[in-house]
């Protein structure tokens, strides 16, 4: 038995169903709603992009920022200090990175080092 609850002003649906043993309850954002905040996050980026067109911010701020990456995060998946995550940041000391450094923001992205270096 499944029963199926909208939220319109939430954009989510609350589907209960009965496993047998138990009621089990599962909110879902709607594809509409994901598509909204999507949207709105890509419309976002434009001041961090433009940041780093300009020379203010390094493309490894706007990938952080787009694919909802915390630092903490970046940190684990490259085991590159928060401290130096943070310093990298600044156009300057990006610039000076070495090959290898880029190969690890770029993996971590699944991106080509080439990639990950356009914004």
């Amino acid at each position: 038995m499944n029963l199926i609850i909208k939220d319109p002003d939430q954009g989510k649906k609350l589907y209960l169903y009965f496993d047998g043993k138990e009621w089990i309850e599962k909110w879902e954002v709607s594809e509409e709603a994901s598509q909204l905040v999507m949207d709105n996050h890509l419309q976002e980026l434009d001041p961090i992009r433009n940041k780093v067109l300009n020379g203010e911010l390094s493309p490894l701020a706007y990938h952080l920022e787009r694919n909802f990456f915390s630092i903490a995060l970046m940190a684990s998946y490259t085991g590159i200090s928060k401290r130096h995550i943070k310093k990298h940041f600044n156009p300057k000391n990006f610039n000076q990175l070495n090959k290898e450094t880029l190969e690890k923001y770029a993996a971590a992205f699944g991106f080509s080092v080439e990639e990950f270096l356009k914004v």
